[in-house]
């Protein structure tokens, strides 16, 4: 009975619990209602990479007629580890649901250590499971970058509060490559996910923090960000206006007024 409520109170066995509970069905196809066509055209791009050009620059659909099917889209990281995996095992369209659920059970083990630096284990404790069944428990399953995307920055920011905060802390520049690293990925795997980044603001006003550490981490976040800008505000609008093809929300986005 000890051991049994020593698991149930370890953050571990339930992050291992839903990630179990969700394998339930996870090579169905990606039919759910709403979001089944989302789903698709993930799917459709990490196949072209593996049938077509693997080149990750030009993400592919299959719904764009005699054209190319080249388009404007979020760049394409989980589309091009599903491809990557597929090179080694072979293709199968659920590689994606498996792969989002392994990075966004990750996610929420980077979650609870970082709520538990600043707050009581209980409340770390019970934020996480809240989040385990918020729409996360959903979304995590999906073939689509959300939840994906939200755990790598949320891994960042575990790391970047390690270097801004330690002193003491060794190998400090490798939690810093690891910010960089997992932001970026983050960032360009869905941008709406670099808006929790702002929790820094309350670290750069933090007196107890050397101008040393502020003004090198405000660089590297900087030079993160560049690729991002690059990515959503030069290539894809150029890949949607030279392809002729846009089926995403890059139209209203960067102005133009529908599909042709």
């Amino acid at each position: 009975m000890i051991v049994l409520k020593r698991f149930v109170k370890d953050i571990r066995f339930w992050i291992i619990f839903f990630f179990i509970l969700r394998l339930y069905g996870i090579t169905l196809p990606p039919l759910e209602i709403g979001h089944n066509w989302r789903q698709t055209t993930v799917t459709m791009v990490a196949r072209n990479f593996l049938e077509v050009d693997n080149n990750i620059f030009y993400p592919r659909i299959d719904i764009a007629g005699e054209k190319t099917g080249i388009t404007g889209m979020e760049f394409p990281i989980l589309n091009y580890l599903i491809y990557l995996t597929a090179e080694i095992f072979g293709y199968e369209h659920w590689y994606g649901r498996l792969i989002n659920l392994i990075f966004s059970s990750l996610g929420l083990c980077f979650f609870y250590k970082l709520i538990l630096k600043y707050f009581h284990p209980k409340i770390a404790w019970y934020a996480t499971i809240i989040l385990c069944t918020s729409i996360w428990f959903q979304f995590s399953r999906k073939i689509m970058p959300d939840t994906f995307s939200l755990s790598l920055v949320i891994s960042g920011i575990y790391f970047g509060t390690n270097y801004l905060e330690n002193n003491n802390l060794k190998n400090k520049y490798g939690h810093l490559f690891l910010y960089f690293l997992l932001i970026l990925a983050g960032v360009l795997s869905k941008l709406p996910s670099g808006y929790i980044l702002i929790i820094f603001i309350l670290f750069i006003f933090n007196k107890n923090i050397s101008l040393h550490k502020k003004l090198l981490f405000s660089e590297v976040s900087a030079i993160a960000i560049i690729p991002v800008v690059w990515w959503y505000y030069y290539w894809v609008p150029f890949l949607v206006e030279k392809m002729d093809f846009g089926i995403f929300l890059w139209e209203k986005v960067f102005g133009r007024d529908g599909l042709k």
